[in-house]
């Protein structure tokens, strides 16, 4: 049994490697730095768009099971390696274990109300959701590879500058469409600041506007939370949504329709302007 694990970001890549060990098998991984997390962890370099040429090069591994991580270019990689395996695909995985020559993987349904139980023929690709569990160390071999380059030409790369990751906040911000423009998504900013907590998305203020990195994204497709304190601010409480922050101990909502279906799912509802909200509680806690 041959596993791939691959990621870009550290705490997917734990969050995978910890999965492949639970398989069992040779472990190999794809990763921008090294690890001992695995058997043999390739080092390539990551420029421009490299998830084609990543994938091409995953292919000549021959694995029998991919696991990728859940960031938006962790699952073009894996999808894309996927279509050349002629692979059985499934995202968002929670659980994995082999039977047999095919792969039963746990994964949520029904914006998180359900789990469903998947049999999937090998190979299999997966991408998983992040966990806390510590992979044990293995031989953590070294080699790095030069991808061939693209016909893509990066014209902009943005840096996200946000210095709380969101699934260890204590307290995090969270805005919506509510907030009427990405100018306004600063006053959200300021409160996180001094409460000293971590600002977070809905779906639609960052994969589809842009008011907020991608990374910053809570809901099903996303991040899943649990702060002491989440404040959703003009976030109306899709179902995606409220799957990702169920787990918070108190929910603030703050939006000025009293029957948004946030109000069914949260501790405390205040209707009302949530930028005047934000305005009048950082200026009480800077005083």
């Amino acid at each position: 049994m041959k596993i791939l694990v691959m990621s870009e970001d550290p705490e997917f890549f734990r969050s995978s490697a910890w999965m492949a060990q639970q398989l069992g098998g040779e472990i190999l991984g794809i990763h921008p730095s090294e690890s001992r997390y695995v058997d043999k962890v390739y080092i390539p370099n990551l420029e421009g768009a490299w998830e084609t040429a990543l994938a091409e090069f995953a292919f000549t591994l021959k694995p029998d099971v991919v696991i990728a991580g859940g960031t938006r270019r962790d699952r073009t990689f894996a999808f894309s390696l996927a279509g050349k395996m002629r692979a059985s695909v499934a995202s968002e995985v929670m659980e994995a274990t082999l039977q047999g020559d095919s792969l039963l993987v746990k994964r949520p349904v029904y914006s998180g109300i359900a789990v469903a139980t998947l049999k999937m023929r090998l190979p299999a690709v997966i991408s998983v959701q992040k966990n806390v569990m510590e992979p044990n160390l293995l031989k953590g071999e070294v080699e790095k590879i030069t991808l061939p380059g693209t016909n893509l030409i990066l014209k902009e790369r943005k840096v996200a500058q946000q210095s709380v990751s969101l699934d260890k906040a204590k307290i995090i911000v969270s805005v919506g469409r509510g907030m009427g423009s990405k100018e306004n998504v600063k006053f959200a900013v300021d409160l996180a600041r001094v409460l000293n907590g971590a600002v977070g998305g809905s779906r639609p203020v960052t994969a589809e506007m842009g008011w907020l990195p991608e990374d910053r994204q809570i809901g099903l497709s996303g991040n899943k939370v649990r702060p002491q304190l989440y404040i959703a601010l003009g976030i109306s409480g899709q179902p995606q949504h409220i799957a990702g922050i169920r787990d918070s101990k108190v929910i603030v909502a703050v939006n000025k329709d009293k029957n948004a279906p946030i109000s069914e799912n949260c501790d405390y509802m205040i209707v009302g302007d949530a930028i005047e909200f934000c305005k009048v509680l950082t200026g009480r806690l800077s005083k």
